[in-house]
């Protein structure tokens, strides 16, 4: 049959730097690659999604981004996503906590009701989490698939993702990182010698991004210089440094390196952190080290103290914490795009931006359109051309931005009077429907009517309409009548008394007298608050009056909060964010401002990607049979895609979708499925490769005439057929084997017979004047002698077989790794020579990958080298 029918689909991020979101469908199933948004959140951009969204069968989230995740939860809630997510731990936890970000830092400007915090946590608590490297196979219309999770750098816990199926493979690999970050270790998919992976090469389709396709990156050294002397010299100058970041995933990187720097230099100036969950996100940062790098682990064991518990950084979540830190100071705030949150406060509402002593450091481009990216644009230009070692220095800006500023004030006057007559008018309605409620709870809990129908029990509202018909019928107030509802045999009608109706009231009793209501046992003491530098949200008070968290506190920062029309809502707020002045009457508003930007920006590439030469090499290491590009502008794209074809060994087979349109990548190959026996299985010699377990199997794929199912023909396993008695396996339909006894003589003479008429073209001789019955038996002997030739042939593959190593094994992977361990010395000697121990060689032949071992077979290390070499491959 033919192979997996595979499509892909961009529904966001095609052509462009909009956010990533992906749709690939093997066969029926249909495997949601990404789910971005951005922090404008627009649903007019999700237009593409909602369209499959109910259809989707497995998501998959690779970054902890909004741009991979911003667009999750509405889509879990309002756009029918029912499909199971995998992510990492590290992604879905920090995740939550940028959509917990972005939702408060719009909740700060506007009326924001597109999704609410619940919808954020029924979203994420649905996700299944995995670890790196651990297979894992899908269920449902994605059964046969398996999918595993790899390491990509750029952010804690982000994944490549490798899709399998058959003989698919398929790797999802976008915002990698090649080079090793302060917290984090480079992308698996390339090693030191500049590899990649076994179980990475040669894959049947790769996706992978053109974000950084023009972009060509300084050395890591150079650049953090450059930010670290800027930073000092500002400071020095009397002048504060604002950086721009998420909440919870590129931030770990600054944070981690300023703090190190700050306490290796002692720096006295303050050192902040401000996004609205700084303290969460430090908490996660101290309980993921084993996703972290090997510089944070090292640092770990060393010293046994966390990296992340900072030392001088301070975890501020309010914009008038900044008020305690007076002078200069390094502020890292959120949003990456200063489009919405702290960055964009301190920036407009701070007299930030009209400081000439300021500097607004860029670490990373935000989208067209956003006012990061106009500040980038501005420092482009102001620095012109840039040699690709060189970092690019400050510009000074002078200019006014008309900028739309969006606010939230207090109600005052007669919109404060209103409010309040509201909310008192309000409040007197809950209080008497308070008073009614409990006085009904009250009266339950005491009274209850009997339900034994033989002591008179009326039960139900049809009882009782029954009686207040009696009660008022005209004519039937007499004592003694005729029940015309119940018979009372054959002409006959029953006859009864009438009564008053009653029901008897018993109070509720448990078994030692009487219920217990709890309310009347708790004590004012339940809910006071705790003593001892504890304040009731659960926080550590120190010395200057600044919360911070207990270590290991988990609980859930759940309340029920009132908006201003005092409807009552289920949001989750961590508990430094709850404020008196969050409660005071306020309003929206929004206006249109004259901004004086007169600060030096300047932009150091912190981004943690692979730049254009990095992606490159790992392209070539890879080997892709089919490579799909996107999430990267129009130009830049297309330019990655030319470099790609002007390379001789890379794939010709280059797509380069736009957002809506459709690509078949499937195969066109022919494959098929046979199930074994138990018999069969368990007289094949397996071998490991990678995750495969190899076995050699001669044998021929059959279609029957009038069938679809293949069948397997096996050459027979003769033992001895010279002696007389010996058995044979002869296959059957499939490969089933029955043993049978083969008698030497008449068959191998009517075998030669039957071949000698096949070469010849020769059928067996009829007569003329034969029946139809003797024209059967003859097409059915030729048949047989069909089978029996082909039997022939197999028989002879499989006694012809030599041994196949199965695998690719690099030379400097092999001294150094393998040799090594074993200890054996080996060095380089002439063209790719390895020399082993001095008398063994081993070379390799690029033209052709053959291995070639020279060496005295009189030698103990010949043999020892021999099987070191050997176990690097599947020997089928």
């Amino acid at each position: 049959m033919e192979s997996n029918y595979i499509r892909f689909t961009a529904l966001s991020g095609a052509k462009s730097e909009s956010a990533l979101c992906y749709l690939l469908e093997i066969d029926e199933a249909k495997i949601l690659l990404d789910c971005g948004w951005n922090d404008a959140f627009d649903v007019e951009d999700l237009k593409q999604l909602k369209r499959v969204a109910k259809d989707v069968d497995a998501c998959l989230l690779s970054h902890a981004t909004l741009h991979h995740l911003g667009a999750f939860a509405y889509a879990k809630s309002y756009l029918g996503l029912r499909a199971q997510t995998y992510a990492t731990f590290p992604v879905m936890d920090m995740g939550r906590l940028s959509l917990y970000d972005s939702w408060q830092s719009k909740r700060a400007t506007e009326d924001f009701m597109t999704f609410n915090l619940e919808d954020i946590d029924q979203a994420f608590e649905s996700i299944t989490c995995l670890r790196y490297q651990q297979p894992t196979e899908l269920v449902g219309k994605c059964k046969g698939i398996t999918i595993t999770a790899s390491s990509a750098g750029h952010t804690v816990g982000g994944t490549i993702w490798k899709i399998s199926k058959d003989t698919e493979s398929i790797l999802y690999a976008v915002d990698y990182n090649h080079r090793k970050d302060k917290h984090l270790d480079g992308t698996i998919l390339l090693q030191t010698d500049g590899s990649a992976p076994q179980e990475f090469q040669r894959p049947s389709l790769m996706i992978t991004d053109a974000f950084n396709a023009q972009q060509t990156q300084p050395s890591r050294l150079s650049r953090d210089k450059a930010l670290l002397e800027s930073t000092i010299a500002t400071l020095n100058n009397n002048g504060s440094v604002l950086l721009p970041t998420d909440s919870s995933t590129r931030v770990l990187e600054l944070a981690y390196m300023l703090d190190s720097y700050w306490m290796a230099c002692r720096i006295r100036y303050p050192l902040i952190l401000l996004t609205n969950f700084s303290y969460r996100t430090a908490h996660f940062a101290t309980s993921m080290m084993e996703w972290m790098g090997d510089t944070v682990s090292s640092q770990l064991t060393e010293t046994r103290e966390n990296p992340f518990q900072f030392k001088y950084l301070r975890l501020c979540q309010r914009l008038s914490d900044l008020d305690k830190y007076p002078g200069p100071k390094v502020v890292l705030a959120s949003n990456l795009s200063m489009e919405t949150g702290f960055a964009r406060e301190v920036f407009l509402k701070m007299d930030w931006s009209n400081n000439p002593q300021n500097t607004l450091i860029l670490t990373e481009r935000a989208l067209p359109g956003e006012l990061a990216r106009y500040l980038y644009d501005e420092w482009k230009q102001g620095v012109g051309e840039l040699s690709p070692k060189e970092v690019g220095g400050e510009v000074q800006l002078d200019s006014v931005l008309r900028l739309k500023v969006d606010k939230k004030v207090l109600l005052e006057g007669q919109e404060l009077a209103d409010f309040m007559a509201a909310q008192e008018a309000r409040l007197e309605r809950e209080r008497a429907d308070a008073a009614l409620l409990e006085r009904n709870r009250r009266t339950l809990l005491e009274e209850e009517s009997d339900s034994d129908e033989d002591e008179g029990s009326i039960d139900g509202d049809s009882n009782l309409a029954e009686i207040d018909m009696l009660l008022t019928k005209s004519g039937s107030h007499d004592v003694y009548m005729k029940d015309a509802t119940k018979s009372g045999g054959f002409f006959k009608q029953t006859q009864s008394y009438r009564m008053f109706p009653y029901v008897e009231r018993r109070k509720k009793i448990d078994d030692y007298g009487e219920s217990i209501v709890v309310e009347h046992f708790l004590s004012a003491s339940s809910t006071a608050p705790q003593e001892g530098g504890r304040v009731p949200n659960g926080r550590d008070v120190d010395a200057n009056g600044d919360s911070r968290m207990r270590a290991g506190d988990d609980q859930d920062d759940a309340t029920m909060m009132g908006d201003d029309n005092g409807d009552v809502k289920d949001t989750l707020m961590d508990p430094d964010m709850i404020h008196p002045e969050d409660s005071l009457p306020s309003k929206y508003v929004s206006s249109q401002e004259d901004v004086a930007v007169r600060c030096k920006v300047r932009y150091v590439d912190l981004e943690g990607r692979a730049d254009e030469s990095a992606m490159k090499t790992i392209l070539q290491a890879i080997a892709p049979r089919k490579l799909i590009l996107v999430h990267g502008t129009e130009q830049g794209t297309k330019a990655l895609c030319e470099t790609y074809l002007e390379m001789s060994d890379m794939t010709r087979e280059i797509y380069t979708p736009g957002v809506g349109e459709i690509l078949n990548v499937s195969e066109v190959t022919n494959m098929y499925k046979i199930n074994l026996t138990d018999a069969l299985l368990s007289s094949l010699t397996f071998s490991r490769l990678g995750e495969y377990d190899l076995a050699y199997l001669v044998g021929q794929v059959q279609i029957p005439a009038g069938s679809t199912a293949p069948v397997l023909s096996m050459p027979a396993v003769v033992g001895h057929p010279e002696v007389p008695g010996a058995k044979r396996l002869t296959a059957g339909t499939g490969d089933a084997m029955v043993v049978e006894d083969q008698t030497p003589g008449s068959a191998p003479q009517q075998q030669q017979q039957q071949q000698g008429l096949l070469e010849h073209g020769a059928a067996p001789s009829t007569d003329i004047t034969s029946t139809t019955a003797s024209t059967s038996v003859a097409a059915t002997a030729l048949v047989a002698q069909q089978q029996q030739l082909q039997q022939q042939q197999l028989e002879m593959l499989a006694r012809e077989h030599q041994p196949v190593f199965v695998g690719d094994i690099r030379l400097t992977e092999f001294k150094d790794r393998v040799l090594k361990q074993a200890g054996i010395e080996a060095d380089y000697m002439g063209e790719g020579v390895l020399v082993c121990n001095g008398v063994v060689a081993v070379r390799k032949v690029e033209e052709t990958g053959q291995i070639l071992l020279e060496g005295s077979p009189m030698s103990s290390d010949y043999y020892e080298v021999r099987r070191l070499l050997y176990s690097q491959f599947a020997l089928l």
